[in-house]
C-alpha cells in the first residue's frame, strides 16, 4: 500500500512539473478573472497578496535546487502561486479603480457609439468621460457618435445612467463624420428588401437596427445570435484576409501582423465600442498571441495567458457573459475538437467532414452552461444550424466590407453589386436560422436558476470526459451524460408555474406586463389576458406552458411594453373578445389594436370599450371569471396621456381577487384609494407601472393586498422597481418576475414561482 501511494505521488509530481507552464497560466487566468469579477474586493486582494508573497519566498528558498522530486514540486507550486497572485492583484486593483471612478450628477462625455433603440423604447449610446465608460439611456435619440455633450445624469448602475438633460458642447470632428458616412454607405449598398439585406449591416458593422425581433429570436433559438452582430469570426476574417495579402510580400510573421493589426483597429473603430466588438477584438488578440508563440508552447497555455492579460487590461470583460462565451468556445476548439475529430475519423468519417462536425459541436458543448444562463433551453439543431450557416459568413463579411469601401470611394454601382452579393449570403444565414428554429424540438426547456446551471455544467463535463476518456470511464461518462440530459429536459415541465390549478398567472415577459386570469374550477383552457408585454417569445412560452388556447384580451393602454406582443397572442390562441379603455378608444393605437385582433381571428371577437364603474360582459369573459373596471372615466376623445388613462381591472376567480392597475401614476392612485378602501382586500396586487416611483402608497394601503407582484425586466434601464414602490406594499410579501420568473396564484391562496426563495 505504501509503495503504491509513493508511486502515485511520484506520478503526480512528474505530471505537475511537466505541465507547470500550463498550470501557471491557468492559475493566472483564474486569479485575474476572480480579481476583476469581484471588482477588487479586499478579501480577494488579500488572498492574492498572500499568494504572491508566499510564491516569491518559496522561489527564493528553492531557486538553486534540482527541479525533480519534492523540491521540484515546491518550486512548481511556488511559481503557480506567484503568477496567480500577481495577476489577481493587477486585475483586481484595476477593476477597483474603475469602480471608484466619480459618478457625477453633471458630467461632460464623448459619445463613442451609435444611438440605438432599446426594447423598452428608450435610446442608448456608449459614452466616455471622467466617469470612465458607461451606457447612457435617454427618452429621445442621442446625438451621433463623436459628439461631446454636457449632461445631467441619474446613475442606477456603475456603468449605466439615465439622461435627464443634455446639450451639445462640441460637434463630431472630421474623423467621426467620415465614420458615420462609411457606415451609412453599407446601409445604402445593402438595400434589398429581404432578411439578408437587413442582416448584412449587423453582421459586418454591428448595425442591428433593421434586424426584426422575429429573426433575432429565431437566431437566438438555434445559437446563431453571434451572426446578427459583429463577432470574433468577423474580426478574424478581416485580419485573416490582410494576413493572406501580406504573406505575398513578406515571410516574417511580425511584419504580417502589423498591417493586419492596423486594418483590424480601423475596422473596430468603424464598428464601434459595443461590448460584442470589444470581445471580438480581444479574441483576435488572443489568436495573434497564438501565432507568435514560441515553438512547442501548448495552445492551452496561450489561451490562459491571453485571458489573463486581457482581464488585467480590461477588467470589465470579467462581468460580460459574451467574453466568457468567447473563451469557452475557444477552449472547446482547443481541448475537445481534436479528440472528437479523431473519434469520428476512427469510425471512417472523412477527415474534412469530421473536422466540420467537430468544431461547432465542441464549441457548443463548452458554451452550453453559459447559454443556459442566457436562456434556459437547449436546441438539438444548434450544431447543424452553425454547420449550415458557417460557409456563408466569410463571403458575406468580405462582400459587405467591399461594398462599404466602394461606396466610400463614390463607386455606387460596384458597391451595390457587392452589397447584393453580401446580402444574398446573409439571406442564406437568415434562412438557416428561420428554418431550424421552426423544426420540432428547436427549443427544449431546461431548468432555470443555479440548479439548471450546475446540471448543465455536469452535462458538459460528462460529455467532455466521454471524448477524452478511454475504455470503461468513457462508457460511464456517456451514460451519466445521457441521464443528466434526460432529467434536465423532463424536469421543467413538472415545475412550470402555469401547470396545475392556478387562478392567476403573472407571466414573466421582461420589462412589460401580461397576466392571465381564469377559473381553474370551470375553465382549463380559456383565460382573461390583461396586456401582452413586448416579447412575443416570452408570451408564447407562458401561454404554451399554461395550456391556454382561448383568450379574452384586455389592453390597459397602448404603450409597446403592454401591447407589443399582441400579434403573438392573436396567433397563439382564439380571441373571443377585446376590451380596452373607452377613454383611449378613438386613438390611432386603439384602432391599430382592433385591426390586429380582427385580422388575426377566425371568428369576429366582441369589442368592449370599458369605463370606470362598469363590469365587462359576462358572455365575453371566461366561465367563472368576473372583471370590473375601476378606471378610467369615460371620455369622448383620445388622450395623449396613455398611462393616466390606463384600464384598471379588479378581477375575481375561484374566490381570489386580483387588482391590475396598468401604468397609472400618482394622481390616479390618490383618486382610486377611496374606491379600493370601500371594497374588500385583494389577494394579489400587481404594482402599478412596473414598480415606478410615480405612485402613492395610499393605493396599496387601500387595496390591502395579501400578496404583491411586480412585472419587471432584469437590469432594466428605468430603475424599476423603486424602493418606494416596494415599501408601499407594507408587510405583504412581494414577488418579482425578474427574480421569480412567472408567478402563479393557486386556488388555495398560495403562490408558486419558477425560482424558489425569490420573494422579499
Amino acid at each position: 500500500m505504501t509503495s503504491s501511494r509513493s508511486e502515485l505521488g511520484r506520478r503526480a509530481a512528474a505530471l505537475l512539473t511537466a505541465r507547470v507552464g500550463t498550470l501557471r497560466t491557468a492559475g493566472a487566468a483564474a486569479a485575474a478573472w476572480t480579481g476583476a469579477g469581484t471588482r477588487g474586493a479586499w478579501p480577494v486582494l488579500l488572498v492574492c497578496g498572500l499568494l504572491l508573497a508566499g510564491g516569491a519566498l518559496a522561489l527564493l528558498r528553492w531557486r538553486r535546487v534540482s527541479a525533480t522530486g519534492a523540491s521540484g514540486v515546491i518550486a512548481a507550486l511556488a511559481g503557480i502561486a506567484l503568477l496567480a497572485g500577481l495577476a489577481g492583484l493587477l486585475a483586481g486593483a484595476h477593476a477597483a479603480r474603475a469602480a471608484e471612478a466619480p459618478r457625477q450628477a453633471s458630467a461632460t462625455a464623448s459619445l463613442i457609439g451609435e444611438s440605438q433603440e432599446t426594447p423598452s423604447g428608450r435610446w442608448r449610446a456608449v459614452a466616455e468621460g471622467e466617469f470612465g465608460r458607461a451606457t447612457l439611456l435617454a427618452e429621445e435619440p442621442l446625438p451621433p457618435a463623436g459628439t461631446v455633450v454636457r449632461a445631467r445624469l441619474d446613475w442606477f448602475a456603475e456603468d449605466a445612467a439615465g439622461v435627464r438633460e443634455l446639450r451639445i458642447a462640441e460637434a463630431p470632428g472630421p474623423l467621426w463624420e467620415a465614420r458615420t458616412e462609411v457606415r451609412a454607405g453599407l446601409t445604402r449598398a445593402s438595400a434589398g428588401g429581404h432578411a439578408g439585406a437587413d442582416l448584412l449591416p449587423g453582421l459586418v458593422i454591428g448595425d442591428t437596427s433593421r434586424v426584426g425581433d422575429r429573426l433575432e429570436q429565431d437566431m437566438r433559438t438555434v445559437s446563431l445570435s453571434h451572426l446578427t452582430a459583429v463577432s470574433g469570426a468577423n474580426i478574424l476574417i478581416v485580419a485573416g484576409t490582410v494576413l493572406v495579402l501580406a504573406s505575398h510580400l513578406t515571410a516574417s510573421w511580425p511584419l504580417r501582423l502589423l498591417p493586419a493589426a492596423g486594418v483590424t483597429a480601423a475596422y473596430v473603430f468603424v464598428v464601434g465600442p459595443e461590448p460584442s466588438v470589444t470581445r471580438a477584438a480581444a479574441m483576435a488578440v488572443l489568436v495573434g498571441i497564438g501565432l507568435l508563440r514560441p515553438a512547442g508552447t501548448p495552445t492551452t497555455a496561450v489561451l490562459a495567458s491571453a485571458v489573463a492579460l486581457l482581464l488585467i487590461g480590461m477588467p470589465h470583460l470579467a462581468g460580460e457573459i459574451g467574453f466568457a462565451l468567447s473563451v469557452a468556445a475557444t477552449a472547446g476548439l482547443v481541448l475537445l475538437a481534436p479528440p472528437l475529430t479523431r473519434l469520428l475519423t476512427d469510425r471512417r468519417v472523412p477527415r474534412l467532414l469530421a473536422a466540420a462536425l467537430a468544431l461547432p459541436a465542441a464549441a457548443q458543448l463548452m458554451c452550453t452552461p453559459l447559454l443556459i444562463v442566457l436562456a434556459p433551453q437547449l436546441s438539438p439543431w444548434a450544431v447543424p444550424a452553425n454547420l449550415a450557416a458557417g460557409p456563408a459568413v466569410a463571403p458575406a463579411t468580405v462582400a459587405g466590407l467591399a461594398a462599404m469601401a466602394l461606396e466610400a470611394c463614390g463607386l455606387s454601382g460596384p458597391a451595390a453589386l457587392c452589397g447584393s452579393l453580401g446580402a444574398l449570403c446573409a439571406w442564406w444565414i437568415a434562412a438557416v436560422g428561420r428554418i431550424c428554429a421552426g423544426l420540432p424540438g428547436a427549443a427544449l426547456a431546461w431548468p432555470e436558476g443555479p440548479g439548471g446551471i450546475v446540471l448543465a455544467c455536469l452535462l458538459a463535463a460528462c460529455a467532455g470526459l466521454t471524448l477524452l476518456a478511454r475504455g470503461g470511464p468513457r462508457l460511464l461518462s456517456a451514460a451519466a451524460a445521457c441521464g443528466i440530459a434526460a432529467g434536465g429536459l423532463l424536469g421543467p415541465g413538472a415545475g412550470t408555474p402555469g401547470r396545475g390549478d392556478w387562478s392567476a398567472l403573472v407571466c414573466d415577459v421582461g420589462q412589460g406586463s401580461a397576466a392571465l386570469i381564469r377559473s381553474a374550477e370551470t375553465s382549463a383552457e380559456h383565460a382573461l389576458l390583461v396586456d401582452t408585454g413586448d416579447d412575443p417569445a416570452a408570451l408564447e412560452a407562458c401561454l404554451r406552458g399554461s395550456g391556454i388556447t382561448r383568450l379574452t384580451l384586455a389592453l390597459s393602454h397602448f404603450d409597446r411594453d403592454h401591447v407589443g406582443a399582441l400579434d403573438a397572442a392573436v396567433a397563439a390562441a382564439e380571441i373571443t373578445a377585446l376590451a380596452y379603455p373607452a377613454a383611449l378608444g378613438a386613438s390611432p393605437e386603439a384602432a391599430a389594436a382592433r385591426r390586429t385582433v380582427l385580422a388575426g381571428s377566425t371568428r369576429t371577437p366582441a369589442l368592449v370599450p370599458a369605463e370606470a364603474g362598469a363590469c365587462l360582459p359576462a358572455g365575453a369573459l371566461p366561465p367563472g371569471v368576473r372583471a370590473c373596471a375601476l378606471w378610467p372615466p369615460p371620455a369622448p376623445a383620445a388622450h395623449a396621456d396613455g398611462n393616466g388613462h390606463s384600464l384598471v381591472l379588479r378581477t375575481e376567480a375561484d374566490g381570489l381577487t386580483v387588482l391590475l392597475p396598468g401604468d397609472i401614476g400618482l394622481t390616479q392612485s390618490v383618486l382610486l384609494a377611496p374606491v379600493l378602501a370601500a371594497a374588500p382586500p385583494v389577494d394579489l396586487l400587481l404594482a402599478p407601472h412596473h414598480g415606478s416611483g410615480d405612485m402613492s402608497p395610499a393605493l396599496h394601503a387601500a387595496a390591502r393586498p395579501r400578496l404583491g407582484a411586480v412585472s419587471v425586466g432584469a437590469d432594466n434601464g428605468y430603475g424599476h422597481p423603486t424602493r418606494e414602490a416596494l415599501a408601499a406594499f407594507g408587510p405583504a410579501p412581494v414577488l418579482r418576475t425578474d427574480l421569480c420568473g412567472s408567478i402563479a396564484l393557486i386556488r388555495d391562496g398560495g403562490a408558486r414561482t419558477e425560482h424558489a426563495g425569490c420573494g422579499r
